[in-house]
């Protein structure tokens, strides 16, 4: 399979330029990435939205956080079209195959921050890996976290 860049997603919410908001109390709620590959496999299996398992699974509420300012760094340009490709394929998908089990499908958003940011499920940290957060339908990811799963 070969990927070519893009435009950025639609979908995409650049935080990366704001500072990482403040320190924020306690940790962030999330499954992680291997917790959402499994929510994903169980809903294959039992035919469910796995927004709505992850949702379950996580609770929600909260205030969304404010949106801080963009940043566009060069260096960090093909990872940001890279998730957002990987994002919008993703959810078209979804937007395809749920329907026809009987369910719709609400595209998610995705949140790139820099060390910290806040979502409805509380503190978002790039020590917690990437996470869905199902009170504000939400993806956040601080694009430092593969940077430092490349060098581990």
């Amino acid at each position: 399979m070969r990927w070519s860049a893009s435009n950025r997603s639609a979908n995409l919410e650049d935080r990366r330029g704001g500072g990482g908001g403040g320190r924020f109390p306690g940790g962030a709620g999330g499954l992680g990435i291997g917790g959402i590959l499994l929510v994903v496999v169980i809903a294959l299996v039992t035919k469910q939205n796995p927004l709505a398992l992850i949702g379950a699974l996580e609770g929600g509420g909260g205030m969304p956080a404010a949106v801080e300012a963009p940043i566009n760094d060069p260096a960090e340009e093909d990872k940001v079209l890279f998730i957002g490709e990987v994002l919008d394929s993703t959810q078209s998908l979804w937007a395809r195959l749920l329907p026809q089990l009987g369910t719709s499908y609400r595209d998610a958003k995705l949140v790139l921050f820099r060390d910290q940011t806040m979502s409805a499920c509380g503190a978002a940290q790039s020590a917690t890996g990437p996470f869905y957060c199902p009170g504000d339908e939400k993806v956040y990811i601080d694009l430092g976290f593969y940077t430092e799963l490349a060098t581990r």
